[in-house]
């Protein structure tokens, strides 16, 4: 057949098929059929992709293979979607499907491959802690025994803040003295509301406070600190975060420089990230001590061996950076209550094999459940239970821990930048608060403190946590 006869023919069928669509009735009966075929494209894609495609072999809950988690329905109460994820590993394994493209992976091999060996991408102080201001509430209200009522909770809140501040941000924001003072309650509503946005991305706008932004008050008051900073002369300069955002928002080059409103951001970010995550460790410290007598009664006796020098009130943290048994209760508590308890989100960038195992298609997101696999016997002997010893060599009485499966500061080139500065911080507010105080549980407030909800970290469905507390002798 020469190329006249093929454009013959063309002109040929065109014609029917125009004269065959003309009558109207023919016109339905093909956009059913093309509707018809599409749905059944459609179907047929996810149907393949569900039981045949690359993911299919992973288990998980059968409505993970056509849609997406549905946290609308796993976080109720709020705040608590985490505890789904775990349920699914407990019951399908280290490697779960969680929807068409979503995975969850709870082994420490694969994580440490994903967070460090891949290098997946992210799916998008000693002045401050002043103990006059327990001693003042001590004395607003104690019992015969002169043990006062202290929200340890509120107050470790209120005292990463004014850390976060002498240090990132040039001055103290006097919110250990200041009990009313609405920033930190104002964070609290930002990462509920940051939580709510990532569920409900569009709704949100509608139903959050701000529409889902930054709350104006919040905004005004780092507005004023940035403010002060700018009025500040040459010589006045300090080297601190907030002065760093600043001057790469005078860059020279424009496509380092920032606005206004991005430093904004950073600095809302950095006043939540450097404080939130800390503070709740300290707090989930106490709670683990209190929860165990003996491990507290361990951990006063070692502080008690470290004396303090004449006038001093607050520990250097070169007294306490190699103390065992305080850096065993710390690493023990960001083991059992990670902060991170949802896991970290991570895209493969790449068509990927997970321990030579799992094969993992590009623009996958993976979960890494780093609660799950903190809180794993397989890892962890008595994973449950709060044991400090197990970070120390001669006090593991032959317990094998696996002390790689441990990613409470992620890992690679992703993981926690403010490691270091956070460790700093809770040994030194740890240890001044049980070298100077005697601290006692309430039993209500243990069985409260039970109760977690993750937003943007891991928290206490309260928010607050009462202890009994007076000046030791």
């Amino acid at each position: 057949m020469d190329y006249e006869q093929i454009v013959k023919h063309v002109e040929i069928t065109s014609h029917q098929a125009i004269e065959y669509l003309s009558n109207r009735s023919n016109l339905k009966t093909m956009g059913k059929i093309t509707a018809i075929s599409v749905a059944t494209y459609v179907v047929a894609d996810k149907l393949y992709d569900a039981f045949f495609g690359p993911l299919s072999k992973i288990p998980g809950p059968l409505w993970g293979r056509f849609f997406a988690f549905p946290k609308f329905i796993y976080n109720r109460p709020s705040g608590t979607s985490y505890k789904a994820i775990l349920r699914f590993h407990d019951k399908y394994g280290d490697v779960i499907r969680l929807g068409p493209k979503l995975i969850a992976v709870a082994d420490k091999d694969m994580i440490k491959q994903i967070l460090v060996t891949d290098d997946f991408p992210k799916d998008a102080i000693y002045k401050v802690f002043q103990m006059h201001k327990i001693d003042l509430d001590i004395a607003k209200d104690h019992d015969q025994l002169n043990y006062g009522t202290v929200d340890i909770w509120s107050l470790v809140q209120r005292l990463a803040l004014d850390v976060i501040g002498e240090t990132a941000f040039g001055q103290t924001f006097h919110m250990v003295e200041n009990n009313n003072h609405f920033v930190p309650s104002a964070i609290g509503q930002e990462m509920k509301s940051s939580a709510i946005s990532v569920l409900y991305p569009t709704l949100s706008r509608f139903i959050l406070p701000n529409g889902g932004k930054t709350d104006p008050k919040l905004e005004k008051f780092l507005a004023d600190i940035i403010e002060d900073r700018l009025h500040k002369t040459e010589g006045e300069k300090r080297k601190d975060i907030l002065q760093f955002l600043i001057d790469v928002q005078h860059a020279a080059d424009t496509d380092d420089s920032l606005t206004a409103e991005s430093i904004m951001a950073e600095t809302v970010l950095f006043l939540i990230a450097g404080s939130e995550t800390t503070s709740n460790s300290i707090g989930f410290a106490i709670i683990n001590l209190l929860r165990n007598p003996e491990k507290l009664k361990k951990l006063y006796e070692e502080l008690d061996n470290v004396e303090f020098e004449q006038g001093q009130i607050v520990f250097h943290h070169e007294q306490l950076k190699h103390l065992p048994y305080l850096n065993a209760v710390i690493q023990e508590t960001l083991r059992v209550d990670s902060i991170a308890a949802a896991g970290l989100s991570r895209c493969a960038p790449r068509d990927t094999m997970l321990a030579g195992r799992v094969f993992v298609p590009k623009d996958t997101t993976v979960i890494c459940s780093l609660y799950h696999v903190q809180k794993n016997d397989k890892y962890w002997p008595h994973a449950q239970e709060f044991r400090p010893e197990r970070w120390i060599d001669n006090e593991r009485q032959d317990e094998k821990n696996d002390l790689d499966a441990f990613f409470t500061f992620s890992a690679g080139s992703r993981n926690c930048i403010g490691k270091n500065f956070a460790l700093q911080e809770m040994r030194i507010a740890i240890a001044t608060l049980l070298k100077t105080y005697e601290i006692k549980a309430i039993d209500k407030e243990m069985k409260d403190a039970e109760d977690r909800r993750q937003f943007v970290t891991l928290t206490v469905a309260n928010n607050s946590f009462n202890i009994k507390i007076k000046r030791r002798n």
